[in-house]
């Protein structure tokens, strides 16, 4: 006589219901959970893509870069679970960027170029933020083939007793990855709520 086993799949729960409950959950822990069928993946897409519906404190985690690692891979160690987890993240690579700033899941770099980008390195969205050429302090300096080799800098004048910018500018040349020591300081973006977009300053 043979034995029959039913197989029976596990009732699917709402979507609604699955959604608060990933809510819940650490990043590591949304991302297997992410792995388990195709609804519970789609579930796991949508929260990741529109992380304002993902709003659970999370544990912090250390982010770094190692020599160890390709240059597009930064390691994240999850304080709560004591594992590094390593993420693949868009170009420029991360090795070689600054960090200047970081809120809200977003990091704001600074690339070899003093070029501004939001990074979020949980989701691997990345935007281009507006071109270090676009103050009108600063101007690309062209090699012959038509690349930026270096930027020029006017520089404000400070008058250090008056605590004050004074009239005139002092120019200097930078090389492409030198600016941005020099330019930026740092930043932190603001959200929006009525646009459910952020502000960088």
């Amino acid at each position: 006589m043979e034995t029959e086993i039913a197989v029976r799949s596990l009732p699917e729960l709402p979507r609604d219901v699955l959604m608060d409950i990933f809510a819940l959950l650490e990043i590591p822990d949304l991302t297997r959970a992410g792995s388990v069928c195709s609804c519970w993946r789609s579930v796991y897409t949508s929260l990741r893509s529109e992380l304002e519906l993902y709003k659970r404190p999370q544990t912090p985690c250390l982010l770094y870069t190692s020599e160890s690692a390709a240059d597009n891979i930064a390691c994240l160690y999850s304080l709560a679970e004591k594992r590094v987890y390593n993420l693949t993240l868009p170009d420029p690579p991360i090795r070689n960027r600054y960090l200047i700033g970081s809120s809200h899941g977003w990091l704001i770099t600074a690339d070899e170029k003093s070029k501004l980008h939001l990074l979020n390195p949980i989701t691997c969205q990345q935007i281009a933020l507006p071109s270090v050429i676009t103050n009108e302090r600063v101007k690309p300096v062209f090699d012959d083939a038509g690349t930026i080799k270096e930027y020029k800098w006017w520089e404000p004048k400070h008058d250090i007793e008056l605590d004050c910018e004074v009239d005139g500018h002092h120019k200097s040349t930078h090389a492409l990855d030198k600016l941005r020591d020099l330019f930026y300081i740092r930043a932190r973006i603001f959200p929006d709520p009525s646009t459910g977009s952020y502000i960088v300053v």
